[in-house]
């Protein structure tokens, strides 16, 4: 399909591959054994691996194999505190899983360090890469230091250099043993930085699956002060807040603010906004003025609601995501998932949940992904950062 600047998307082909041996070695060599298998006698051009902390801070290793194994020269990575790839979840014990991609595009390879207060200007220096790219449609896949991170300023850097490009991606995360996260580029592995790659003649499909349900009803927010939400329907906040909740939530403010997420959508008349909510922490109540403080900067207008972490609707939400995901298009040569660390057993009661949904849904097309701690792609047409999601990102083959 020819594209709106004359470029059309180059056919790509993607392996992937995956190791649990504990030895960081051994497990450098078997991903990327597995990852090169898939390419036959095709070199790869880019890579992507996700290796849990267990293997510590030479995260480089998998680099140099998967360079060694598929021939590709512009390879990201990070540290998770799980994958997932075919073979099921590993959210404990040393693992790792790449993607390799091979085909007809322009990539170019970026590590953005000192990400720690200055996610704008990292965005800036990021969407300088996309604008370099020749070929489109242009998109940004980025791998961040989660505890650097600073999603909105990041993406707003970005925007102002190449409005153009659609972003995907992951925070990295970690065992919580080590506490730091870690990305890898060109030889340098570190954290506080951001890593990726910019990419151009590769058509992107995504599709964002939400793990909560909502409580009571939609409001509009009708005054606010950066991330305080003063006013709901124009009444104070906190009181309107906790009518949402079940009585014996109500009764003990602490765990109502423990136990619940505030769901936010755009300005509309929607009665249930939910293809374009995103789900943000309550981060606590002031009495003193009967408002609310979530994750976010809020802005008068914007449609919140009440949201709880759901099993049941993270499963039907998956399970229809990837239908639609099917219907989108024809058979993507591979798939990335980015899955909010919330996620996975602890929210499921069960190792391999949404691996199993994954392989049934998309047969035998190569993926792989780690559980992340936030997740980016685009919604309604922009792009935004998510949480408490599962981010699938196929990759179509031209």
């Amino acid at each position: 399909m020819p594209l709106p600047n004359g470029n059309t998307p180059g056919m790509i082909r993607v392996s992937c591959g995956g190791s649990r041996l504990p030895d960081g070695a051994d497990a450098a060599r078997e991903v990327a054994l597995g990852a090169g298998r898939g390419l036959g006698r095709d070199r790869a051009r880019a890579a992507i691996f996700f290796a849990t902390s267990d293997h510590g801070p030479a995260l480089g290793r998998f680099e140099t194999a998967l360079r060694a194994a598929t021939g590709a020269t512009s390879i990201v990575g990070c540290s998770a505190s799980g994958v997932v790839w075919p073979g099921g979840e590993a959210e404990r014990g040393p693992a790792v899983a790449a993607v390799a991609i091979a085909g007809d595009f322009e990539v170019r390879r970026f590590f953005v360090p000192c990400l720690r207060g200055r996610a704008e200007e990292a965005g800036r220096e990021i969407g300088r890469e996309a604008a370099l790219l020749e070929s489109g449609p242009k998109s940004i896949l980025l791998l961040a230091d989660s505890y650097a991170l600073a999603p909105d300023e990041l993406l707003a850097g970005i925007a102002a250099l190449a409005p153009d490009a659609a972003v995907v991606g992951a925070g990295a995360t970690e065992s919580t043993q080590t506490g730091e996260t870690r990305v890898v580029a060109g030889g340098r592995c570190s954290p506080n930085a951001v890593a990726g790659l910019a990419i151009g003649g590769i058509r992107l499909r995504t599709r964002v699956s939400s793990s909560c349900s909502i409580v009571g009803e939609w409001r509009t927010v009708t005054a606010s002060a950066g991330n305080r939400i003063l006013e709901l329907d124009g009444r104070p906040a906190l009181p309107a807040w906790l009518e949402c909740l079940p009585g014996s939530l109500r009764d003990e403010m602490r765990d109502g603010l423990r136990a619940t997420l505030a769901a936010l959508a755009p300005p509309g008349d929607a009665v249930s906004p939910v293809e374009s909510r995103v789900v943000r922490p309550i981060l606590g109540a002031d009495p003193r003025d009967d408002s609310i403080l979530v994750g976010d900067e809020v802005l008068p207008g914007t449609r919140f609601a009440v949201a709880v972490r759901d099993a049941a609707v993270a499963r039907e939400s998956l399970d229809a995501d990837l239908e639609r995901f099917r219907e989108d298009g024809p058979e993507v040569a591979g798939a990335l998932y980015f899955a909010g660390a919330e996620r996975g057993e602890s929210l499921f009661g069960h190792p391999d949940v949404e691996s199993a949904y994954l392989a049934r849904g998309l047969g035998d097309t190569p993926a792989a992904g780690l559980f992340c701690g936030a997740e980016f792609a685009p919604l309604d047409g922009r792009n935004r950062f998510h949480q408490h999601a599962g981010v699938l990102v196929g990759l179509e083959r031209g």
